[in-house]
């Protein structure tokens, strides 16, 4: 192959791989970041003084089709489920730039974020703190 065909297939790999890394990236960063002033979610009242668990998802992501139905088998206290198509504005708010996302929210900062499809076990050990 030569240099021409390498610097294609580099460029093309860079177009693909960047966008995971940068949403990575931003998940990663978000973490110690204050959290706006929330008192509702989705219809629900918020209790600041608990954890919060948020899972950001979208109704057309193939990934958050898949996980859903095990977040909403284990019926995890305190989870509110976000559909950023709904509410682009929150999901900016929580610097969500990915589906599905799983945050923790603990005295007014984001303690902790995933970005991806996790697996039942996965979301028990990102969930118990």
């Amino acid at each position: 192959m030569d240099n021409i065909g390498l610097i294609v297939l580099l460029a093309i790999a860079l177009i693909f791989v960047a966008p995971y890394l940068y949403m990575r990236v931003s998940a990663a960063r978000a973490v110690g970041k204050p959290v706006p002033a929330i008192v509702q979610i989705n219809g629900k009242d918020i209790d600041t003084r608990q954890p919060l668990y948020l899972y950001f998802m979208s109704k057309n992501c193939s990934m958050c089709k898949k996980m859903t139905p095990v977040i909403e088998k284990l019926k995890i206290l305190g989870l509110a489920m976000v559909d950023i198509n709904q509410s682009p504005e929150l999901a900016s708010d929580f610097h969500v730039f990915g589906t599905p996302t799983l945050m923790v929210v603990k005295h007014g900062h984001i303690h902790k974020v995933k970005l991806g499809k996790l697996s039942e076990n996965k979301i028990n050990q990102f969930f118990n703190v």
